[in-house]
């Protein structure tokens, strides 16, 4: 086995979608470079709205703490870059032994991550940005390895995960809470989800659908064109349950979320419908980067 030469370090934030992101992106750099991977988890003391949720994963339940005296080193410079003296960073970094890799825009691939340089470099490489992008993920049998779940579900989740993976299920994913209220974001029309329901009818007679949602109620009421639903409730705190639902459904109608994207990448069918909004946000487009091959996009208001 061949001696680590270094570390890739990732900063850990965000939803659980997001998460996994930035774990996938780091742990593809740590494999390419031949170093180890850490986390730093100190967003999670400074945003209190969101959790480290991971833990239920084989991969990221390994997956070593950075130290908080190193992070806690780094999120002071950082501190001084963004309220102080913006010149200092780099040489507080150099001072750290670190070499920061940041998406320059969201979804434009970053070269940083593959140039030989980086590689070469003995200095740690310091992970930041959401890393949406299907080039910057290790092959898929190493993701799928990574996001294998370490524990069993609970009882009420083992009955209905034994019904999907016995049906033509559909998971449904509804994203509207935070979107409501957030600027720039947008929730997706009825229309889209009316469309693709259909399009999953023109492949299956009787689909099992699988609603997951953080507005159950509002679901209730407007996807009666949805013939005997499943809605899905209270793992509101438990989201990792969600996804092992979701991943194990045959298709997917997915949000313009990362959650729901992560339930059709590790789908148990790799042959089954995955829809796709066709803009993210209004007037925004979504990312060819995010569509794999075979995924079908939908207008989505």
């Amino acid at each position: 086995m061949k001696t680590k030469k270094g570390q890739v370090v990732v900063r850990i934030s965000g939803g659980l979608g997001n998460q996994m992101f930035r774990h996938a992106a780091a742990l593809a750099l740590a494999e390419r470079t031949n170093r180890s991977l850490y986390y730093d988890l100190t967003d999670f003391l400074i945003f209190h709205g969101r959790k480290y949720q991971m833990r239920h994963f084989a991969g990221p339940s390994r997956t070593p703490h950075w130290g908080w005296l190193r992070s806690g080193a780094y999120l002071l410079a950082y501190i001084v870059y963004k309220r102080v003296n913006a010149r200092l960073f780099p040489a507080l970094l150099r001072a750290l032994n670190v070499l920061r890799l940041e998406e320059k825009s969201p979804w434009a691939f970053e070269p940083a991550f593959r140039d030989p340089a980086t590689g070469a470099s003995k200095r740690v490489l310091y992970v930041e940005g959401n890393c949406q992008h299907l080039s910057y993920l290790p092959d898929e049998t190493t993701v799928r390895r990574e996001f294998q779940f370490s524990d069993q579900p609970r009882t009420r989740n083992l009955r209905l995960l034994m019904r999907v993976e016995q049906a033509a299920s559909v998971s449904v994913h509804v994203r509207r809470s935070d979107y409501l209220v957030t600027p720039g974001c947008s929730v997706l029309s009825l229309d889209y989800y009316r469309r693709s329901s259909e399009m999953i009818r023109t492949r299956e007679r009787a689909p099992l659908w699988i609603v997951f949602s953080d507005d159950i109620p509002w679901c209730r009421a407007h996807f009666g064109f949805l013939e005997s639903a499943v809605f899905v409730e209270g793992n509101d705190l438990e989201p990792w349950e969600d996804l092992r639902l979701m991943s194990a459904c045959k298709h997917h109608i997915i949000a313009n979320s990362s959650f729901s994207w992560w339930g059709a990448y590790l789908g148990r069918d790799r042959d089954g419908i995955t829809v796709v909004p066709e803009y993210w946000f209004e007037n925004v487009p979504t990312a060819s980067c995010l569509l794999k091959e075979g995924w079908f996009t939908m207008p989505s208001f």
